[in-house]
C-alpha cells in the first residue's frame, strides 16, 4: 500500500502540475458523462410522464373484443352478470357502445361522441366526477336520460360550469333526445389536451346503454365489445380470468374470435418502445464519452514523450516496469474520476434545468450516478493502458539518449 500511495502522489502531482492541459484534457470526459446523466434523467422522467399521462388519460381498464368475421357469437348484459359473479372484487364491467352525435348548445351546435356503458363506465377515464354523480345501475336498468360530461365541454355548451341539472339534447341516428346531467368530470390532463390540440372539437358525453339504445335505434341485447375495469395492480390477472370465462361460456376455446387484453399490456409495450429510445440516446453520449477517453490517451502520449528522460532515470535507478505502468494508469484513472465527478455534477444540474424546463419529473437514480463515476474510472484505465505500457517497456539506455 506504502508504495501504491507513492505512486498515486506522484500522479496527483503531475495532473496538478499541468493544470490547463488537466482542465482541457478532462473536458471531454466531463460532456461524456454530464450527457450521460443527463439523458438518463430525461428518459426517465419522460418514461414516467408518457406512463402516468396514458394511465391518467385511459384509466386501468381490460378491454374483449369479438372477431365478427370469425364468429357468430355476441357478447351480452349475461357475459357481465357472469364474469362479476366469478370476479366479486372487480369494479365493474361494461358494453362499450359508440356514436357520431350532434349536442345543442347555449348558441350553437356541437359535435359529440356518445358512450353507451353501465354504471361502471365511470371508471374509464382517470379523471373522476368532480360535480354531481354518476348515473346509477338503477337508471341504466330503467333507461334514464340521464348523462355525463367533461367541466370542459359543459363549459362549452352552457357557457358555465354549473351545469349539473341542467339538460340538453342529443340527436345521433337522425333521431333526438333530451338528457339531463347528473354529473361532471374533471378536466382533461395536459397528454389528452397535447393529442387533441389542433383538432376539430368534439364533446364527449356518457350516458346509459339502455337509453342511447332506446332513442337512436342502437342494438345493445348484444355486443362485440366488453370492459372490464379494475385496480392496475391486479387488473391483467382479472382480464386473463375474465378471458377465460368469457372464452368458455361462448365456446370458443383453441380459436382466436375473442381476444382480451389491458392498459397495463400497452403500458408495457410502451415502456419497452421508450427503453429503446433511452438506450439510443445513451448510447449516443456513451460515443462522446469514448471521444473523450481519446483524447486522455493522446494527450498521456504526449505526456510519455515529454517525461521520456524521467522514465528513463527511474528505470535506471531500479524502477520496476510494473511501477511505471501503475504511476501512468493511476494519473490516467485520477484525470477521469476527476473528469467524472465534475460531469456527474454538471449532468444533475443539466437534468433540473431541462426536465423542469419541459415539466418532467427529475428522476436520477443511485446506480446511474455510480456507474457513470466507474465508467468514468474504467474509460481512463481503458485508454490509459497503451500510453502506460509504451512508457513502461522503454529501455533505460534509450530513454536517457532522448
Amino acid at each position: 500500500m506504502g508504495k501504491f500511495g507513492e505512486y498515486l502522489k506522484s500522479a496527483i502531482k503531475q495532473i496538478i502540475g499541468n493544470g490547463y492541459r488537466t482542465a482541457m484534457t478532462m473536458l471531454g470526459i466531463v460532456i461524456g458523462i454530464a450527457a450521460v446523466i443527463a439523458v438518463v434523467a430525461l428518459g426517465n422522467g419522460m418514461s414516467a410522464y408518457v406512463t402516468n399521462s396514458l394511465n391518467d388519460l385511459a384509466g386501468n381498464y381490460g378491454i374483449f373484443i369479438v372477431d365478427t368475421s370469425k364468429t357468430s357469437e355476441r357478447f351480452n348484459q349475461d357475459d357481465i352478470d357472469l364474469v362479476q359473479e366469478y370476479l366479486p372484487d372487480i369494479k365493474g364491467m361494461s358494453p362499450n357502445i359508440e356514436s357520431y352525435a350532434k349536442v345543442k348548445g347555449r348558441k350553437e351546435t356541437f359535435e359529440c361522441y356518445i358512450n353507451g356503458g353501465t354504471q361502471a363506465f365511470e371508471y374509464a377515464f382517470s379523471n373522476g366526477i368532480v360535480k354531481g354523480s354518476y348515473f346509477t345501475s338503477q337508471q341504466v336498468e330503467t333507461g334514464s336520460r340521464v348523462c355525463v360530461m367533461l367541466l370542459d365541454d359543459a363549459k362549452k355548451i352552457f357557457g358555465t360550469e354549473d351545469a349539473v341539472g341542467r339538460e340538453v339534447d342529443i340527436t345521433a341516428n337522425g333521431k333526438t333526445a333530451t338528457y339531463t346531467v347528473v354529473g361532471l368530470r374533471d378536466h382533461m390532463n395536459d397528454m389528452y389536451q397535447f393529442i387533441m390540440e389542433g383538432q376539430d372539437y368534439f364533446a364527449q358525453i356518457e350516458v346509459p346503454y339502455t337509453a342511447m339504445g332506446a332513442d337512436f335505434d342502437i342494438k345493445t341485447d348484444e355486443f362485440t365489445q366488453l370492459i372490464l375495469f379494475d385496480d392496475q395492480s391486479t387488473l391483467n390477472e382479472s382480464v386473463t380470468k375474465a378471458k377465460e370465462i368469457l372464452t368458455n361460456k361462448h365456446g370458443l376455446r383453441g380459436t382466436t374470435a375473442l381476444s382480451g387484453y389491458s392498459m397495463a399490456d400497452f403500458s408495457d409495450q410502451l415502456d419497452k418502445i421508450l427503453g429503446y429510445a433511452q438506450d439510443f440516446l445513451l448510447l449516443v453520449s456513451v460515443i462522446s464519452l469514448i471521444v473523450g477517453g481519446i483524447g486522455v490517451m493522446n494527450i498521456m502520449l504526449v505526456s510519455v514523450t515529454e517525461r521520456t528522460r524521467e522514465i528513463g532515470i527511474r528505470k535506471s535507478i531500479g524502477a520496476s516496469t510494473g511501477a511505471i505502468l501503475t504511476q501512468f494508469l493511476a494519473e490516467s484513472a485520477i484525470l477521469t474520476l476527476l473528469g467524472g465527478i465534475v460531469g456527474i455534477i454538471l449532468g444533475i444540474i443539466l437534468a433540473f434545468i431541462i426536465c423542469s424546463a419541459i415539466g418532467f419529473d427529475v428522476i436520477i437514480t443511485p446506480s446511474s450516478v455510480l456507474g457513470a463515476a466507474l465508467f468514468s474510472i474504467l474509460i481512463g484505465l481503458f485508454f490509459g493502458i497503451y500510453p502506460a505500457r509504451k512508457a513502461a517497456l522503454m529501455k533505460p539506455i534509450d530513454a536517457l539518449r532522448l
